[in-house]
């Protein structure tokens, strides 16, 4: 019998199928050569306290003075960014105060604006007591996590463990070794990595999360293969009976 002879060029676009199956890699996101920041650059003491900053959300409660709140939290309706009342932080840093006016608040704690309005408003009221409350405090958690997306911070202090926890812990293809922190602020964009899979990681660089900042967990390099791994053994049992077929016609 006459030897059938497969053409070379479909023995080469076979190959050049199967290889471009297996190569392919893991796509992550916020990759850089540049050599990152330590984690100790983005830690903060322990008397770090949030300033206001433009755009900012806030409710006024002045207690026993429901005509002087904002979304007071003394009230009887929800006090939150979504459904409540609030004031905004206008471009200017000011805040528009009920009987008050513009005040100012950019860039002062809350504490010390709370501090500045009750003697404003001691003009008015005998022992103000006044409470602000910041309600668009977020941060962002993205990549192997069960629940990633824009996290409401509820309290002053919240660290990287307590914002992956909240987060629904990792998934199956978390890259536990390269946890990504990212800061913005007027002096340019920190990022440092976290290897978690260290105690030495969690007890020296458990970092306080701080509102803006983004979290970020790659996916470990074999998750593209694993998901790509049926159709690769099928082509690959496609060209195993191809070539079977083949030689048996040679014979």
């Amino acid at each position: 019998m006459k030897k059938m002879l497969f053409p070379s060029w479909s023995l080469r676009l076979m190959t050049l199928l199967v290889l471009g199956l297996l190569s392919s890699c893991t796509q992550n996101l916020f990759m850089t050569k540049k050599p990152l920041a330590t984690p100790a650059t983005l830690a903060v003491g322990p008397d770090y306290q949030y300033r206001l900053r433009k755009d900012d959300k806030l409710s006024i409660s002045v207690f026993d003075h429901e005509e002087l709140s904002v979304g007071s939290i003394y009230g009887h309706y929800s006090v939150n960014e979504t459904e409540g009342k609030w004031e905004l932080v206008d471009a200017t840093g000011g805040l528009n105060v009920p009987r008050v006016g513009n005040f100012h608040v950019e860039g002062l704690t809350v504490p010390e604006a709370e501090d500045q309005l009750e003697k404003l408003m001691a003009k008015w009221i005998v022992n103000p007591q006044i409470t602000l409350k910041v309600l668009n405090l977020q941060t962002t958690v993205l990549g192997e996590v069960n629940l990633p997306g824009n996290q409401r911070l509820e309290k002053e202090r919240n660290t990287l463990i307590e914002v992956l926890g909240k987060a629904g812990d990792f998934g199956v293809y978390a890259d536990k070794r390269h946890v990504k922190v990212m800061r913005q602020n007027a002096a340019g964009t920190y990022a440092t990595e976290i290897n978690l899979m260290k105690m030495s990681g969690f007890e020296r660089d458990n970092l306080v999360i701080l509102p803006g900042d983004v979290v970020y967990v790659p996916s470990k390099n074999g998750k593209q293969f694993d998901r790509k791994s049926p159709s690769i053994l099928g082509v690959a049992s496609i060209i195993s009976t191809f070539f079977i077929a083949i030689r048996f016609l040679q014979q």
